[in-house]
């Protein structure tokens, strides 16, 4: 602050005890919340100072004060028991010593009334400087004073400056600045600067045909259409779709620009070919999850790019394949299926780690605490209701963990090993795997429907109505807490079920498709669960678990966002046409 001025203050510096006592009936230095400790673990003694003024200091000697607070009216005072005398400072009304009349005893509460004479100051100054208050837009400006920054705070910036002639710069992107010169002059007043700035930039909306991707000097912004801030200057703007020749557009930005929308060009195909063949043909083509005919297959003005070919004929291991078509070229893919499918099992591969998927032929059973659960069964596994399900296929066992890692280059597992199952997944976690194992087998894999998994666990239409999935004997079927040794144990290790399903009690836990939920009376078909809720659904018990957990109708439940090494998945696929 720059100030030329004369300073005189006179103060009377008068302050004494009035009275001081212990007040019987007050228990504020015993009550819970208002008790302090001395560094001895002793309850100190209140004293409580009746006041008008604060900032005061306090010294009772080596003993220490414990705590000072400031209340209306009051000063709180916390010393240890035992002290004699007190020493009360304060900057503009002396000091006093002060010896009690009393033994000040702990836990106990005392009165004392201070008083102090007036304070009176005569201040004498001559004002030689003021503020310059800049109001701005946009509210993100620059403001600069004889080229000094000044901070700005929500569109103002604030300083205080001698009287004269300054020259500020105020600048923001994508605007012009603006500069000037402010007199600092009024010694009662502050001096107020306001600039709005004038923009340099056009909001432009882009549209492109067919849900195309607009580009902007090599930069996406959206599909179909966008709003795109530009400022002044000269932009290429692109309509891109895979297996196409970008359109573009040039555009020029200036203080001539209207804000109008531009729509750009439709891209132009490029095309190749694609020639497949398979040995036995007759099979099934599926491009990128769509069936578009059977071998030999010859297809012309293929558009550029990668397709993930899937050749399917029942009795035979689905064959997958990555192709590329490039311009003007025939991409050719001969094809030898290999014998891999038996009793309706489905086989698949994935760089050469190979599971199995089994059938399990629609029907309608009864879900939830049967009669052979007995006691055991819980709140949330009634009321028992009837559900009909249409056929599927379910993994003949856990997913495991080379079977993770060749669809997702790693393994999250706490227990190593490629046979065990993967754990240590979240249901999230599931999602993104089965997202990509579909894109390399051209399948619609996804996680069981609670219903799906325990129809899959009873036996389906082969239930012997088990309490556990296989058999009454649990050690028999099952890795579970008695008998897992607190580790994982490679998958089909015990006894299949009436399906020849390995796991469906113990090992891992089991992630389902559903949101956790209460069980509705009525009949159901192909039930999905609920719409929405917190929780995932989990079955099937896991190898530290007990022999309740892993009864075929028990229920768990977990965010989808949770990990556990207990936590793992079974496929599920819904019936395809062959």
């Amino acid at each position: 602050m720059f100030l030329c001025s004369a300073l005189m203050a006179v103060a009377q510096n008068k302050m004494s005890v009035e009275s001081f006592k212990m007040n019987e009936t007050d228990l504020t230095a015993n009550q819970q919340g208002t008790i302090v400790f001395d560094q001895n673990g002793e309850k100190c003694a209140l004293i409580r100072i009746e006041t008008t003024h604060s900032d005061f200091t306090f010294d009772v000697g080596s003993l220490g004060i414990s705590k000072v607070e400031y209340k209306t009216g009051e000063v709180w005072v916390y010393v240890p028991h035992g002290v004699r005398k007190i020493k009360i400072r304060h900057k503009h009304l002396g000091s006093l010593e002060y010896a009690f009349p009393v033994n000040i005893q702990k836990a106990r509460t005392y009165e004392m009334k201070l008083t102090a004479g007036e304070i009176q100051t005569i201040v004498k100054q001559a004002v030689t400087s003021q503020y310059v208050l800049f109001r701005v837009i946009p509210a993100n400006a620059v403001v600069e004073l004889e080229g000094e920054i000044v901070e700005v705070y929500d569109g103002t910036a604030t300083k205080r400056l001698p009287f004269g002639s300054y020259s500020y710069r105020v600048h923001a992107p994508r605007h012009t600045p603006q500069s000037g010169t402010v007199q600092v002059k009024d010694p009662k007043n502050k001096h107020v600067v306001n600039i709005e700035l004038e923009s340099q930039f056009v909001n432009v909306k882009f549209y492109a045909p067919n849900n195309g991707e607009i580009w902007i000097d090599n930069k996406k912004y959206g599909k179909d259409s966008c709003l795109v801030e530009l400022g002044y200057g000269t932009y290429m703007a692109e309509c891109r779709l895979p297996g196409h020749s970008p359109s573009q557009l040039e555009v020029v930005i200036d203080e001539n620009a209207v804000n109008v929308p531009l729509v750009l060009k439709e891209p132009i195909p490029v095309y190749g070919s694609l020639d497949i063949n398979s040995h036995p043909a007759d099979a099934d083509v599926w491009i990128d999850g769509k069936q578009v005919g059977t071998t030999p297959l010859f297809l012309s003005n293929c558009l550029i790019g990668e397709y993930n070919i899937k050749i399917t004929k029942w009795g035979y291991s689905d064959y997958t394949q990555t192709v590329t078509i490039s311009e003007g070229k025939t991409e050719n893919a001969m094809i030898n299926l290999e014998k891999g499918f038996s009793n309706g099992v489905r086989i698949f591969k994935v760089k050469d780690v190979a599971f199995e998927m089994i059938p399990v032929e629609g029907g309608t059973f009864q879900m939830g605490a049967t009669s052979e659960q007995g006691n055991a069964a819980s709140s949330d596994e009634v009321p028992v209701h009837s559900v009909t399900l249409s056929e599927y296929y379910i993994g003949k066992t856990e997913v495991t963990q080379a079977m993770w890692k060749a669809v997702m280059g790693k393994n999250p597992s706490h227990f190593k090993g490629d046979s065990l199952p993967v754990e240590s997944v979240s249901w999230e976690d599931c999602q993104v795997f089965i997202e990509k194992l579909n894109k390399v087998t051209g399948a619609n894999f996804r996680l069981p429907t609670e219903a799906e998994w325990e129809y899959a666990a009873r036996g389906g239409k082969n239930s012997k109505g088990y309490i556990y999935s296989g058999n009454d004997t649990l050690p028999s079927v099952a890795w579970f807490y008695s008998n897992s040794k607190s580790k994982m144990h490679p998958v089909a290790s015990k006894q299949p079920n009436e399906l020849g399903i390995y796991d469906m009690s113990g090992n891992v836990w089991e992630l389902c498709n559903d949101w956790y939920g209460n069980y509705a009376n009525d009949a159901q078909t192909n039930p999905m669960g609920p719409t929405f809720g917190d929780y995932r659904v989990l079955r099937g018990g896991g190898g530290g678990d007990d022999t309740k957990s892993c009864r075929v109708s028990f229920r768990g439940n977990s965010k989808p966002e949770i990990r556990s090494n207990s936590f793992g998945l079974r496929l599920c696929l819904p019936v395809l046409q062959h």
